[in-house]
C-alpha cells in the first residue's frame, strides 16, 4: 500500500511540472511566450465612380462618355498652390513640350484602353464636379469587349475603376437617324430657347452628335455635346399620336444628372406641343 502512494505522488508531481512548464505557452498566460500581430486594412481616403459600369451596344468609330466623379471621404483638400508640370506630346516627327498647372487640391483623372482612342476632359477635377472619359473603338473591334481603366490620382493616393464597352455591328439607318435627331433637337433648342433663357441654350452653339443604343427597337436615343452642355435625345418611331420625343439637359462639368427634361406630345402633330417634364433620373448610355 506505501509502495502504491509513493508511486501515485510521483505520478501526480510530474504532471504538475509538465503544466508548469507549459504555462507560458498557453493563451492568455503570462511569460515570454509569442505575441500574435493583426494586420489592420488601410483604407483609401478616396474613391472614384464611373457610370455607367457597362456599355452593351456600342459601334465602331461613335465616341462614348462615361461621367466621373471622386469622393474625399474625410479627408480635407490641399487649399494652396499650384505646381507646374511638363508634359510631352509628340506628332509626326515633331516633339513639342507644354507646360500645364496642377491644382493639388484637385484629382488628376486618366483613363486607358486598347483597340480604342480614349480621351478625358477635364483632366483634373474636384469632389462634386464630373469629368467626362470618351471612348472611340477601333474598326474591326465588332464582337469584342473593349475594358477601359479609369484611374484618379490624388494627394499621393491612387484608385482605379474598370469599365466595358461592348461593340455590336453599325446599323444600316445610322445616318438616316442621325438626320432625324438633328431635327428634334433644332426643335427643342427654339423652343427652350425662348421660355427657358436662362439657360442660355441656343442653336449658335457647336453641337457635336453621337449615337447611343444604336440597334434600340422603336425608342432612338442620340446624344449632343456642346461645350457647356450635353442634351439626350430620345423619340418614339412609331406612327400615329405615340410618336413623342423627349429631350433632356445636363450641365457637363457640375451636373452626374439631368436637371431639366422636356416633352414633344406628338412629332407629327400639325401643331407641336412641347412642355417641361420632370427631369430624368440618369443620363443615356
Amino acid at each position: 500500500m506505501k509502495t502504491t502512494k509513493i508511486v501515485f505522488r510521483a505520478c501526480v508531481l510530474f504532471v504538475l511540472l509538465a503544466l508548469t512548464s507549459l504555462m507560458p505557452l498557453l493563451p492568455g498566460c503570462s511569460g515570454n511566450g509569442t505575441t500574435t500581430n493583426t494586420t489592420k486594412t488601410t483604407q483609401i481616403p478616396f474613391s472614384i465612380h464611373v457610370s455607367p459600369m457597362y456599355m452593351d451596344d456600342g459601334i465602331e468609330g461613335v465616341s462614348y462618355v462615361f461621367l466621373v466623379t471622386v469622393d474625399y471621404g474625410t479627408m480635407e483638400p490641399k487649399t494652396t498652390t499650384t505646381e507646374p508640370t511638363t508634359t510631352k506630346t509628340s506628332d509626326t516627327n515633331n516633339t513639342t513640350t507644354a507646360t500645364q498647372t496642377i491644382d493639388e487640391s484637385l484629382a488628376r483623372i486618366s483613363a486607358t484602353a486598347e483597340n480604342a482612342t480614349v480621351s478625358v476632359g477635364p483632366k483634373a477635377i474636384a469632389e462634386g464636379y464630373v469629368a467626362e472619359v470618351v471612348v472611340v473603338p477601333a474598326e474591326g473591334t465588332v464582337g469584342s469587349i473593349i475594358t477601359v481603366k479609369v484611374k484618379a490620382e490624388w494627394q499621393g493616393y491612387s484608385n482605379t475603376e474598370t469599365v466595358t464597352l461592348f461593340i455590336r455591328e453599325k446599323p444600316e439607318s445610322l445616318e438616316e437617324l442621325t438626320t432625324d435627331a438633328i431635327k428634334i433637337r433644332n426643335t427643342f433648342i427654339s423652343w427652350v430657347a425662348t421660355n427657358c433663357p436662362e439657360l442660355g441654350i441656343s442653336l449658335d452653339e457647336a453641337w457635336f452628335g453621337t449615337i447611343v443604343y444604336p440597334n434600340a427597337g422603336v425608342i432612338k436615343y442620340f446624344l449632343f455635346f456642346s461645350e457647356k452642355w450635353e442634351l439626350g435625345i430620345r423619340w418614339n418611331t412609331s406612327t400615329g399620336s405615340v410618336d413623342w420625343a423627349q429631350m433632356y439637359v445636363r450641365l457637363r462639368t457640375a451636373q452626374f444628372a439631368p436637371s431639366r427634361s422636356f416633352e414633344i406630345g406628338s412629332l407629327s402633330a400639325a401643331n407641336l406641343s412641347i412642355y417641361e417634364i420632370s427631369p430624368h433620373p440618369m443620363v443615356w448610355r
